[in-house]
């Protein structure tokens, strides 16, 4: 059973697991290998704030899938765009996180791109990596791929805040993400994660989206603050990223060696 049929992200999601990953930030293949094999659930490949072609997202998408049937990837664009996303899914991502989406209608448009009509908008091509290279049944194939994607939307402004219902209720996104160090600064209380206005604006987010059925994403900064969140209800959990925990084991083995 290929993941199209068979996505262990959305599984888990459905199932109500709480599932934790980290931002893929380096390019190596090597750093998905290392992060899934550690123990992630699944690696979040920044093409956001990297500098990543589509050539290198979709061997790191497909370093992570030989990682293990249950080992996803979700897959951050630059933007919203039908290229973007396009080029994403047809690397076989498990999952999209489209960033800055500040209103329904660019919610809407992004669960319309990454669906097949008559749900979306999305281009067919059945001759791509997440195919298989090649599919029997093409209208068989553009079912299943809309049943098995996930499309996750990034709230972090103020602006996404004032139209989070319509988000929420927007068909064809299946997760909000908040991004708290973005939409800390939007709120003029930059990376203080333990501010009131925060989590009272954090906290909305989460209200909103259980109450229209979405699952709920965030990048958590420390472990207080992923408790926090997963006591109300977020189930896709992301801890740093490889770059951040890479610096961080070298600071501390030489803290811990006396060497500096």
């Amino acid at each position: 059973m290929n993941r199209i049929q068979n996505n262990p992200l959305r599984a888990a999601l459905a199932a109500g697991r709480v599932t934790v990953g980290a931002f893929q930030v380096l390019t190596d293949p090597a750093s998905t290998e290392l992060l899934l094999n550690a123990g992630l659930d699944w690696v979040l490949i920044d093409g956001e704030h990297r500098p990543m072609n589509p050539e290198t997202v979709e061997q790191l998408v497909r370093t992570a899938h030989y990682c293990g049937a249950e080992k996803s990837a979700m897959v951050r664009v630059p933007q919203l765009s039908r290229s973007h996303l396009q080029h994403a899914l047809e690397s076989g991502a498990d999952a999209v996180l489209v960033p800055l989406v500040n209103s329904a209608e660019e919610a809407r448009e992004a669960g319309a791109l990454c669906r097949y009509p008559p749900q979306g908008t999305r281009g067919l091509n059945f001759v791509t990596h997440a195919s298989g290279w090649g599919v029997p049944d093409p209208a068989a194939y553009a079912r299943a791929a809309n049943a098995s994607a996930v499309v996750a939307v990034q709230i972090e402004t103020r602006g996404a805040l004032d139209a989070v219902e319509g988000i929420a209720a927007a068909e064809g996104v299946d997760m909000l993400y908040v991004g708290p160090t973005d939409l800390s600064h939007g709120l003029g209380i930059t990376a203080q994660f333990d501010h009131p206005d925060l989590r009272a604006a954090m906290e909305r987010v989460f209200a909103v989206a259980k109450k229209a059925g979405k699952w709920l994403g965030v990048l958590a900064p420390n472990p207080a603050f992923a408790k926090w969140c997963v006591e109300r209800g977020v189930t896709f959990l992301t801890v740093k990223s490889d770059a951040r925990m890479l610096t961080a084991s070298v600071q501390s083995e030489l803290k811990n060696h006396m060497f500096k």
